[in-house]
Protein backbone atom coordinates (compact mmCIF):
# COMPACT_ATOMS: atom_id res chain seq x y z
CA UNK A 1 0.00 0.00 0.00
CA UNK A 2 1.49 3.23 -1.07
CA UNK A 3 0.65 6.45 0.55
CA UNK A 4 0.49 10.32 -0.48
CA UNK A 5 1.33 13.10 2.16
CA UNK A 6 0.37 16.84 1.05
CA UNK A 7 1.97 19.41 3.57
CA UNK A 8 0.32 22.43 3.53
CA UNK A 9 2.15 25.04 5.95
CA UNK A 10 0.14 28.08 4.83
CA UNK A 11 -3.31 26.38 4.07
CA UNK A 12 -5.06 28.01 7.11
CA UNK A 13 -3.83 31.24 5.62
CA UNK A 14 -4.12 30.18 2.24
CA UNK A 15 -7.75 28.89 2.32
CA UNK A 16 -8.41 32.64 3.72
CA UNK A 17 -6.94 34.21 0.43
CA UNK A 18 -9.18 31.47 -1.84
CA UNK A 19 -12.13 31.81 0.42
CA UNK A 20 -11.95 35.91 -0.03
CA UNK A 21 -10.51 35.77 -3.53
CA UNK A 22 -8.00 38.34 -2.43
CA UNK A 23 -5.00 38.88 -4.36
CA UNK A 24 -1.88 37.12 -3.09
CA UNK A 25 -0.14 41.00 -2.79
CA UNK A 26 -2.63 41.22 0.37
CA UNK A 27 -1.13 41.39 3.87
CA UNK A 28 -2.79 39.09 6.18
CA UNK A 29 -2.26 38.73 9.34
CA UNK A 30 -3.73 35.28 11.22
CA UNK A 31 -3.74 36.72 14.98
CA UNK A 32 -4.54 34.44 18.44
CA UNK A 33 -7.61 36.61 19.55
CA UNK A 34 -6.70 35.57 23.77
CA UNK A 35 -2.81 36.38 23.51
CA UNK A 36 -2.81 38.84 20.22
CA UNK A 37 0.18 37.01 19.02
CA UNK A 38 0.64 36.78 15.37
CA UNK A 39 -0.26 33.02 14.04
CA UNK A 40 0.37 33.20 10.22
CA UNK A 41 1.59 36.01 8.15
CA UNK A 42 2.41 36.12 4.13
CA UNK A 43 5.77 36.45 2.51
CA UNK A 44 5.11 40.43 2.69
CA UNK A 45 4.88 40.72 6.00
CA UNK A 46 7.62 38.77 6.60
CA UNK A 47 9.91 40.52 4.33
CA UNK A 48 8.98 43.77 6.27
CA UNK A 49 10.15 42.10 9.63
CA UNK A 50 6.93 40.57 11.31
CA UNK A 51 7.52 37.12 12.99
CA UNK A 52 5.44 34.31 13.89
CA UNK A 53 4.48 34.74 18.14
CA UNK A 54 5.35 38.81 17.47
CA UNK A 55 2.63 40.81 19.59
CA UNK A 56 -0.12 42.07 17.03
CA UNK A 57 0.86 45.77 18.26
CA UNK A 58 4.29 45.00 17.28
CA UNK A 59 3.61 43.23 13.32
CA UNK A 60 1.04 46.22 13.07
CA UNK A 61 3.67 49.22 13.66
CA UNK A 62 6.27 47.05 11.18
CA UNK A 63 3.18 46.74 8.77
CA UNK A 64 0.46 48.84 9.07
CA UNK A 65 -1.61 48.11 5.91
CA UNK A 66 -1.56 44.15 6.67
CA UNK A 67 -5.18 42.55 7.03
CA UNK A 68 -6.08 41.60 10.67
CA UNK A 69 -7.57 38.43 10.73
CA UNK A 70 -9.03 36.71 14.00
CA UNK A 71 -8.51 32.99 14.09
CA UNK A 72 -11.21 30.51 15.44
CA UNK A 73 -11.23 26.73 15.58
CA UNK A 74 -14.46 26.88 13.05
CA UNK A 75 -12.09 28.29 10.42
CA UNK A 76 -9.59 25.97 11.04
CA UNK A 77 -12.80 23.49 10.78
CA UNK A 78 -13.76 24.87 7.78
CA UNK A 79 -10.42 24.87 6.26
CA UNK A 80 -9.77 20.89 6.93
CA UNK A 81 -13.28 20.22 5.37
CA UNK A 82 -12.36 21.98 2.28
CA UNK A 83 -8.91 20.53 1.85
CA UNK A 84 -10.28 16.82 2.46
CA UNK A 85 -13.27 18.09 0.12
CA UNK A 86 -11.24 18.37 -3.03
CA UNK A 87 -8.82 15.49 -2.13
CA UNK A 88 -11.46 13.29 -1.87
CA UNK A 89 -11.61 13.08 -5.86
CA UNK A 90 -8.01 11.74 -6.04
CA UNK A 91 -8.45 9.20 -2.91
CA UNK A 92 -11.50 7.27 -1.07
CA UNK A 93 -9.34 6.89 1.91
CA UNK A 94 -8.03 10.63 2.82
CA UNK A 95 -7.17 11.33 6.52
CA UNK A 96 -7.86 14.57 7.74
CA UNK A 97 -4.51 16.83 8.93
CA UNK A 98 -4.03 18.96 11.74
CA UNK A 99 -4.08 22.40 12.10
CA UNK A 100 -0.23 23.01 13.55
CA UNK A 101 -1.39 26.60 15.02
CA UNK A 102 -3.62 24.73 18.03
CA UNK A 103 -0.69 22.40 18.65
CA UNK A 104 0.23 24.56 21.45
CA UNK A 105 -2.75 23.91 23.35
CA UNK A 106 -1.86 20.01 22.99
CA UNK A 107 1.56 20.12 24.56
CA UNK A 108 0.69 21.71 27.40
CA UNK A 109 -2.21 19.01 28.28
CA UNK A 110 0.28 16.14 27.40
CA UNK A 111 0.54 13.42 30.21
CA UNK A 112 4.19 12.72 30.43
CA UNK A 113 7.61 14.54 29.08
CA UNK A 114 8.01 11.28 27.11
CA UNK A 115 4.71 11.51 24.98
CA UNK A 116 5.09 11.20 20.94
CA UNK A 117 2.31 11.91 18.58
CA UNK A 118 1.37 9.63 15.27
CA UNK A 119 0.87 12.33 13.01
CA UNK A 120 2.52 15.67 11.58
CA UNK A 121 1.26 18.62 11.43
CA UNK A 122 -0.48 20.38 8.55
CA UNK A 123 -0.32 17.06 6.69
CA UNK A 124 -2.47 15.48 4.38
CA UNK A 125 -2.62 11.53 3.91
CA UNK A 126 -4.16 9.90 1.23
CA UNK A 127 -4.02 6.13 0.09
CA UNK A 128 -3.12 5.96 -3.99
CA UNK A 129 -2.14 2.80 -4.84
CA UNK A 130 -5.80 1.35 -5.41
CA UNK A 131 -6.03 4.71 -7.48
CA UNK A 132 -3.21 3.89 -9.91
CA UNK A 133 -5.82 2.18 -12.61
CA UNK A 134 -8.33 4.92 -12.18
CA UNK A 135 -5.54 7.84 -13.00
CA UNK A 136 -3.40 5.87 -15.92
CA UNK A 137 -0.59 5.72 -13.16
CA UNK A 138 0.34 6.37 -9.80
CA UNK A 139 2.69 9.97 -11.38
CA UNK A 140 -0.24 11.06 -13.68
CA UNK A 141 -2.73 11.17 -10.33
CA UNK A 142 0.18 13.03 -8.04
CA UNK A 143 0.75 15.38 -10.89
CA UNK A 144 -2.87 16.82 -11.80
CA UNK A 145 -3.21 16.43 -7.44
CA UNK A 146 -0.18 19.08 -7.41
CA UNK A 147 -1.62 21.34 -10.35
CA UNK A 148 -5.11 21.13 -9.02
CA UNK A 149 -3.26 22.27 -5.18
CA UNK A 150 -1.81 24.98 -7.60
CA UNK A 151 -4.46 26.27 -9.10
CA UNK A 152 -6.22 26.86 -5.74
CA UNK A 153 -3.15 29.11 -4.42
CA UNK A 154 -2.03 26.08 -2.12
CA UNK A 155 1.67 25.33 -1.12
CA UNK A 156 2.13 21.75 -1.08
CA UNK A 157 5.19 19.36 -0.60
CA UNK A 158 4.42 16.09 -1.65
CA UNK A 159 5.85 12.51 -0.69
CA UNK A 160 4.99 8.89 -1.36
CA UNK A 161 6.18 5.90 0.90
CA UNK A 162 4.75 2.65 2.03
CA UNK A 163 3.24 3.73 5.74
CA UNK A 164 1.19 7.05 6.58
CA UNK A 165 3.78 8.09 9.28
CA UNK A 166 7.20 8.10 6.97
CA UNK A 167 4.84 9.78 4.19
CA UNK A 168 4.13 12.52 6.44
CA UNK A 169 8.01 12.92 7.54
CA UNK A 170 9.33 13.20 4.41
CA UNK A 171 6.55 15.59 2.77
CA UNK A 172 7.32 17.95 5.93
CA UNK A 173 11.02 16.86 5.51
CA UNK A 174 10.32 18.25 1.95
CA UNK A 175 8.90 21.28 2.95
CA UNK A 176 11.61 22.58 5.26
CA UNK A 177 14.76 21.51 2.82
CA UNK A 178 12.39 23.72 -0.10
CA UNK A 179 12.81 26.59 2.16
CA UNK A 180 16.43 25.77 2.93
CA UNK A 181 17.21 26.01 -0.47
CA UNK A 182 15.77 29.31 -1.18
CA UNK A 183 18.35 30.78 1.23
CA UNK A 184 21.74 28.42 0.89
CA UNK A 185 21.51 27.43 -2.76
CA UNK A 186 21.28 24.24 -1.29
CA UNK A 187 20.71 21.35 -4.02
CA UNK A 188 18.59 18.27 -3.64
CA UNK A 189 16.11 16.54 -6.05
CA UNK A 190 12.56 16.78 -5.33
CA UNK A 191 11.33 13.88 -7.62
CA UNK A 192 13.17 11.36 -4.87
CA UNK A 193 10.53 11.94 -2.38
CA UNK A 194 8.13 10.72 -4.77
CA UNK A 195 10.42 7.53 -5.31
CA UNK A 196 8.97 4.90 -2.67
CA UNK A 197 11.83 2.95 -3.29
CA UNK A 198 14.08 5.69 -1.98
CA UNK A 199 11.90 6.17 1.74
CA UNK A 200 14.46 4.39 4.06
CA UNK A 201 17.40 6.43 2.31
CA UNK A 202 15.46 9.59 2.81
CA UNK A 203 14.25 8.79 6.43
CA UNK A 204 18.39 8.32 7.57
CA UNK A 205 18.77 11.91 6.46
CA UNK A 206 15.78 13.32 8.53
CA UNK A 207 16.72 15.33 11.66
CA UNK A 208 15.41 14.42 15.07
CA UNK A 209 13.55 17.72 14.77
CA UNK A 210 11.17 16.90 12.27
CA UNK A 211 9.97 13.71 14.53
CA UNK A 212 6.54 14.24 16.39
CA UNK A 213 8.42 14.14 19.88
CA UNK A 214 7.96 15.97 22.62
CA UNK A 215 10.68 18.85 23.39
CA UNK A 216 11.93 16.92 26.41
CA UNK A 217 12.38 13.94 24.51
CA UNK A 218 14.47 15.62 21.37
CA UNK A 219 16.27 17.50 23.59
CA UNK A 220 17.05 14.42 25.56
CA UNK A 221 18.35 12.54 22.16
CA UNK A 222 19.92 15.82 21.49
CA UNK A 223 21.99 15.59 24.50
CA UNK A 224 23.69 12.23 23.74
CA UNK A 225 24.38 12.85 20.19
CA UNK A 226 21.19 11.38 18.57
CA UNK A 227 20.83 14.10 15.64
CA UNK A 228 18.72 12.15 12.71
CA UNK A 229 16.49 9.56 12.55
CA UNK A 230 19.27 7.12 11.20
CA UNK A 231 21.86 7.21 14.70
CA UNK A 232 17.89 7.25 16.96
CA UNK A 233 17.57 3.36 14.24
CA UNK A 234 20.80 2.11 15.08
CA UNK A 235 20.30 2.21 19.35
CA UNK A 236 19.55 -0.84 20.38
CA UNK A 237 15.34 -1.34 20.75
CA UNK A 238 15.76 -2.86 24.60
CA UNK A 239 18.54 -0.03 26.06
CA UNK A 240 16.00 3.07 23.79
CA UNK A 241 12.94 1.12 25.17
CA UNK A 242 14.24 1.40 28.75
CA UNK A 243 15.24 4.98 28.78
CA UNK A 244 12.95 6.42 26.78
CA UNK A 245 9.86 4.89 27.02
CA UNK A 246 8.05 1.87 24.81
CA UNK A 247 6.24 5.10 23.05
CA UNK A 248 8.62 5.76 21.21
CA UNK A 249 10.06 2.27 20.23
CA UNK A 250 5.87 1.68 18.73
CA UNK A 251 6.51 5.01 16.72
CA UNK A 252 9.68 3.95 15.43
CA UNK A 253 7.73 0.48 14.33
CA UNK A 254 5.33 2.29 12.74
CA UNK A 255 7.49 4.57 10.69
CA UNK A 256 9.30 1.55 9.35
CA UNK A 257 6.02 -0.91 8.91
CA UNK A 258 6.44 -3.21 11.39
CA UNK A 259 3.19 -2.06 13.58
CA UNK A 260 0.12 -1.05 11.82
CA UNK A 261 -0.85 2.96 12.47
CA UNK A 262 -5.05 2.70 12.85
CA UNK A 263 -6.39 6.00 10.93
CA UNK A 264 -9.70 7.68 10.44
CA UNK A 265 -10.62 8.71 7.48
CA UNK A 266 -12.58 11.63 5.84
CA UNK A 267 -16.21 11.27 5.20
CA UNK A 268 -18.89 13.50 3.67
CA UNK A 269 -21.52 14.97 5.70
CA UNK A 270 -25.29 13.49 5.65
CA UNK A 271 -25.86 17.49 5.76
CA UNK A 272 -24.39 19.99 4.25
CA UNK A 273 -23.43 23.37 6.13
CA UNK A 274 -20.89 26.59 5.20
CA UNK A 275 -20.45 29.55 6.80
CA UNK A 276 -18.73 32.75 5.10
CA UNK A 277 -17.60 35.83 7.49
CA UNK A 278 -17.68 38.66 5.33
CA UNK A 279 -14.48 40.85 5.09
CA UNK A 280 -16.85 43.93 5.00
CA UNK A 281 -20.62 45.03 6.03
CA UNK A 282 -23.03 44.22 2.95
CA UNK A 283 -25.51 47.03 2.56
CA UNK A 284 -27.18 45.30 -0.51
CA UNK A 285 -28.28 42.16 -2.11
CA UNK A 286 -26.06 42.37 -5.14
CA UNK A 287 -23.00 42.68 -2.55
CA UNK A 288 -24.59 39.34 -1.32
CA UNK A 289 -24.24 37.43 -4.48
CA UNK A 290 -20.85 37.69 -5.38
CA UNK A 291 -19.60 35.78 -2.10
CA UNK A 292 -22.31 33.71 -2.71
CA UNK A 293 -21.36 32.09 -5.72
CA UNK A 294 -17.91 30.73 -4.58
CA UNK A 295 -20.18 29.24 -1.51
CA UNK A 296 -22.26 27.50 -4.20
CA UNK A 297 -19.53 27.14 -6.27
CA UNK A 298 -17.96 24.60 -3.36
CA UNK A 299 -21.22 23.21 -2.66
CA UNK A 300 -21.41 22.05 -5.98
CA UNK A 301 -17.97 19.98 -5.80
CA UNK A 302 -19.76 18.11 -2.62
CA UNK A 303 -23.25 17.57 -4.73
CA UNK A 304 -20.90 16.12 -7.39
CA UNK A 305 -18.81 13.56 -4.89
CA UNK A 306 -21.92 12.48 -3.29
CA UNK A 307 -23.77 12.61 -6.85
CA UNK A 308 -26.71 13.97 -5.51
CA UNK A 309 -29.18 17.57 -5.91
CA UNK A 310 -30.78 19.20 -3.87
CA UNK A 311 -34.59 20.94 -4.10
CA UNK A 312 -34.19 23.26 -1.08
CA UNK A 313 -31.45 25.43 0.33
CA UNK A 314 -31.49 27.60 2.95
CA UNK A 315 -29.54 30.45 3.24
CA UNK A 316 -29.00 32.45 6.52
CA UNK A 317 -27.92 36.23 6.76
CA UNK A 318 -26.39 37.34 9.94
CA UNK A 319 -27.32 41.19 10.73
CA UNK A 320 -24.59 43.29 12.46
CA UNK A 321 -26.88 44.19 15.23
CA UNK A 322 -27.36 40.97 17.32
CA UNK A 323 -30.32 42.69 18.54
CA UNK A 324 -31.82 42.17 15.17
CA UNK A 325 -32.65 37.96 14.13
CA UNK A 326 -31.14 37.06 11.51
CA UNK A 327 -32.75 36.53 8.31
CA UNK A 328 -33.24 33.03 6.83
CA UNK A 329 -34.04 32.67 3.26
CA UNK A 330 -35.22 29.01 1.72
CA UNK A 331 -34.08 29.02 -1.88
CA UNK A 332 -36.30 26.31 -3.88
CA UNK A 333 -35.11 24.43 -7.40
CA UNK A 334 -37.92 22.58 -8.23
CA UNK A 335 -36.09 20.15 -10.63
CA UNK A 336 -33.33 18.62 -8.28
CA UNK A 337 -30.45 21.46 -9.67
CA UNK A 338 -26.46 20.25 -8.85
CA UNK A 339 -24.76 22.79 -10.97
CA UNK A 340 -23.23 25.80 -9.56
CA UNK A 341 -24.08 27.90 -12.52
CA UNK A 342 -27.31 26.88 -12.54
CA UNK A 343 -27.83 27.27 -8.34
CA UNK A 344 -26.06 30.62 -8.22
CA UNK A 345 -28.64 32.08 -11.11
CA UNK A 346 -32.01 30.62 -9.53
CA UNK A 347 -30.81 31.81 -6.62
CA UNK A 348 -29.97 35.45 -7.29
CA UNK A 349 -33.30 35.54 -8.97
CA UNK A 350 -35.47 34.67 -5.54
CA UNK A 351 -32.94 36.97 -4.09
CA UNK A 352 -34.14 40.04 -5.95
CA UNK A 353 -37.24 39.92 -3.69
CA UNK A 354 -35.81 40.33 -0.17
CA UNK A 355 -34.98 43.30 1.40
CA UNK A 356 -32.08 43.70 3.86
CA UNK A 357 -32.64 45.89 6.91
CA UNK A 358 -29.30 45.87 8.03
CA UNK A 359 -25.76 44.86 6.85
CA UNK A 360 -25.00 41.95 6.72
CA UNK A 361 -21.80 40.42 8.37
CA UNK A 362 -22.06 36.65 7.98
CA UNK A 363 -23.45 34.46 5.60
CA UNK A 364 -24.41 30.63 6.38
CA UNK A 365 -26.30 27.92 3.79
CA UNK A 366 -27.82 24.48 5.05
CA UNK A 367 -29.10 22.00 2.93
CA UNK A 368 -30.25 18.49 4.98
CA UNK A 369 -32.08 16.61 2.39
CA UNK A 370 -30.94 15.56 -1.01
CA UNK A 371 -32.25 14.03 -3.98
CA UNK A 372 -30.29 11.75 -6.71
CA UNK A 373 -29.26 13.23 -9.44
CA UNK A 374 -31.60 12.53 -12.31
CA UNK A 375 -30.30 10.78 -15.29
CA UNK A 376 -31.09 11.59 -18.74
CA UNK A 377 -32.16 7.97 -20.30
CA UNK A 378 -32.81 9.90 -24.00
CA UNK A 379 -28.99 10.26 -24.43
CA UNK A 380 -28.63 6.77 -24.66
CA UNK A 381 -30.57 5.54 -27.87
CA UNK A 382 -29.33 7.61 -30.39
CA UNK A 383 -28.79 11.21 -31.91
CA UNK A 384 -32.50 11.66 -31.79
CA UNK A 385 -33.13 10.92 -28.62
CA UNK A 386 -30.06 12.59 -26.86
CA UNK A 387 -31.91 15.89 -29.59
CA UNK A 388 -35.04 15.05 -27.63
CA UNK A 389 -33.70 15.07 -23.97
CA UNK A 390 -31.56 18.07 -24.63
CA UNK A 391 -34.85 19.82 -25.65
CA UNK A 392 -36.50 18.59 -22.44
CA UNK A 393 -33.96 19.59 -20.47
CA UNK A 394 -33.96 23.16 -21.75
CA UNK A 395 -37.54 23.17 -21.02
CA UNK A 396 -36.84 22.24 -17.15
CA UNK A 397 -34.71 24.88 -16.93
CA UNK A 398 -36.61 27.35 -18.49
CA UNK A 399 -39.83 26.75 -16.10
CA UNK A 400 -37.41 26.74 -12.94
CA UNK A 401 -35.99 30.67 -14.15
CA UNK A 402 -39.85 31.11 -14.34
CA UNK A 403 -40.99 29.78 -10.99
CA UNK A 404 -37.44 31.76 -9.20
CA UNK A 405 -39.10 35.06 -11.12
CA UNK A 406 -42.35 35.14 -10.35
CA UNK A 407 -42.11 33.22 -7.18
CA UNK A 408 -43.12 29.27 -5.70
CA UNK A 409 -46.16 28.08 -6.61
CA UNK A 410 -46.84 30.49 -9.59
CA UNK A 411 -45.90 28.05 -12.55
CA UNK A 412 -47.84 25.05 -12.78
CA UNK A 413 -47.72 21.53 -14.58
CA UNK A 414 -49.97 19.66 -16.50
CA UNK A 415 -50.92 16.20 -15.26
CA UNK A 416 -53.33 13.57 -16.74
CA UNK A 417 -55.77 12.53 -14.66
CA UNK A 418 -58.55 9.26 -15.16
CA UNK A 419 -61.36 10.98 -16.35
CA UNK A 420 -63.41 10.72 -20.16
CA UNK A 421 -64.40 14.29 -20.22
CA UNK A 422 -61.48 16.44 -21.62
CA UNK A 423 -62.51 19.36 -19.80
CA UNK A 424 -61.71 17.29 -16.69
CA UNK A 425 -58.92 15.02 -17.85
CA UNK A 426 -56.13 17.04 -16.73
CA UNK A 427 -55.20 18.83 -13.19
CA UNK A 428 -52.28 21.81 -12.85
CA UNK A 429 -49.97 20.31 -10.54
CA UNK A 430 -46.48 21.64 -8.69
CA UNK A 431 -43.16 22.04 -10.45
CA UNK A 432 -41.76 19.56 -8.41
CA UNK A 433 -44.44 16.40 -9.36
CA UNK A 434 -43.54 17.36 -12.49
CA UNK A 435 -39.68 16.72 -12.11
CA UNK A 436 -40.63 13.28 -10.59
CA UNK A 437 -42.59 12.55 -13.76
CA UNK A 438 -39.51 13.91 -15.82
CA UNK A 439 -37.14 11.65 -14.17
CA UNK A 440 -39.00 8.64 -14.86
CA UNK A 441 -38.66 6.35 -17.93
CA UNK A 442 -40.19 7.22 -20.64
CA UNK A 443 -42.25 3.99 -21.25
CA UNK A 444 -43.22 4.48 -17.45
CA UNK A 445 -44.35 8.20 -18.06
CA UNK A 446 -46.08 7.39 -21.10
CA UNK A 447 -48.16 4.24 -19.37
CA UNK A 448 -49.44 6.16 -16.58
CA UNK A 449 -50.17 9.68 -18.78
CA UNK A 450 -52.09 7.74 -21.96
CA UNK A 451 -55.67 6.68 -20.87
CA UNK A 452 -56.65 5.58 -24.19
CA UNK A 453 -54.30 3.87 -26.47
CA UNK A 454 -54.27 5.41 -29.71
CA UNK A 455 -56.18 8.05 -28.53
CA UNK A 456 -55.67 11.42 -30.95
CA UNK A 457 -56.03 14.33 -28.35
CA UNK A 458 -55.42 17.97 -29.03
CA UNK A 459 -52.60 20.37 -27.67
CA UNK A 460 -54.88 23.04 -26.60
CA UNK A 461 -58.28 22.74 -25.44
CA UNK A 462 -60.39 25.75 -24.77
CA UNK A 463 -61.40 26.75 -21.55
CA UNK A 464 -65.41 26.84 -22.56
CA UNK A 465 -66.42 25.08 -25.92
CA UNK A 466 -67.45 27.24 -28.53
CA UNK A 467 -70.42 26.80 -30.72
CA UNK A 468 -69.49 26.37 -34.47
CA UNK A 469 -71.19 25.94 -37.71
CA UNK A 470 -71.07 22.92 -39.65
CA UNK A 471 -70.50 25.16 -42.77
CA UNK A 472 -66.90 26.27 -41.66
CA UNK A 473 -65.69 22.29 -41.00
CA UNK A 474 -65.26 19.46 -42.72
CA UNK A 475 -65.49 16.39 -40.66
CA UNK A 476 -62.32 14.18 -41.42
CA UNK A 477 -62.37 11.26 -38.85
CA UNK A 478 -65.01 9.72 -36.17
CA UNK A 479 -67.07 10.02 -34.35
CA UNK A 480 -65.31 8.60 -30.75
CA UNK A 481 -68.28 8.72 -27.91
CA UNK A 482 -67.09 9.71 -24.96
CA UNK A 483 -69.32 10.14 -22.13
CA UNK A 484 -69.92 10.46 -18.29
CA UNK A 485 -70.09 7.07 -16.38
CA UNK A 486 -73.40 5.55 -15.16
CA UNK A 487 -73.70 6.85 -11.86
CA UNK A 488 -72.36 10.41 -12.50
CA UNK A 489 -74.51 12.99 -12.59
CA UNK A 490 -75.10 15.47 -14.72
CA UNK A 491 -75.27 12.22 -17.55
CA UNK A 492 -73.15 13.90 -20.71
CA UNK A 493 -72.85 11.52 -23.92
CA UNK A 494 -70.67 13.03 -26.74
CA UNK A 495 -69.52 12.15 -30.13
CA UNK A 496 -66.22 13.51 -30.89
CA UNK A 497 -64.48 14.18 -34.58
CA UNK A 498 -61.47 15.50 -35.55
CA UNK A 499 -62.18 18.33 -38.67
CA UNK A 500 -60.79 20.28 -41.04
CA UNK A 501 -61.62 24.30 -40.52
CA UNK A 502 -62.29 26.41 -43.28
CA UNK A 503 -59.71 29.03 -42.42
CA UNK A 504 -57.17 26.36 -42.09
CA UNK A 505 -55.54 23.91 -39.56
CA UNK A 506 -57.50 20.76 -37.73
CA UNK A 507 -59.73 20.62 -34.83
CA UNK A 508 -61.60 18.68 -32.39
CA UNK A 509 -65.58 19.36 -32.22
CA UNK A 510 -68.22 17.12 -30.61
CA UNK A 511 -71.77 16.95 -31.62
CA UNK A 512 -74.45 17.81 -29.11
CA UNK A 513 -77.99 16.92 -30.41
CA UNK A 514 -78.30 18.70 -33.89
CA UNK A 515 -75.49 21.29 -33.01
CA UNK A 516 -71.42 21.39 -33.27
CA UNK A 517 -68.99 22.63 -30.52
CA UNK A 518 -65.69 23.36 -30.64
CA UNK A 519 -63.29 21.22 -28.09
CA UNK A 520 -59.59 22.44 -29.40
CA UNK A 521 -56.97 23.10 -32.07
CA UNK A 522 -54.29 20.52 -32.99
CA UNK A 523 -50.93 21.98 -33.14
Amino acid sequence: MLWLAAHYPQWALQYFYYRNELEQSTAVLLYEPKSLLVLALDSQSEQAGVKLGMSLSTAQSLMPSAMLVEFDASMSQQASDWLCQWSYEFSARVVPLRCSLTDEDQKKTSKTKLDVDEFVPNTLLLEVSSMALIFNGIDKLIEQYRQRATALGLEVSLALAKTPLAAQLLACDISMRSQQAKLTAEVFSPNDYLNADKTLQLLNQLPIALLPLSDFLKQSLHDIGIKSFASLSALPDKDLGRRFGAKLLQLLAKISGRLPQPLSYFELEESYQQKLTLLHEVESMQGIVFPLGRMLKEMASYLQLRQVAIQKLKLSLIYRDNDRSQLDIVIHYPFAEHRSDSLLSLCRMQLERVTLYQPVVEMVIHVDKFVPIAVNHDSWFGQQKAAQGQRSEKALRLMALLEARLGKGKVKGLQATSAHLPEESWMATDLSVTAKRQQTLPEAASGSSALCAGACRPSWLLTTPELIAIENIELLKGPERLQTLWWQEPQISRDYYVASHYQGGLCWVFRDGNRFFLQGWFG
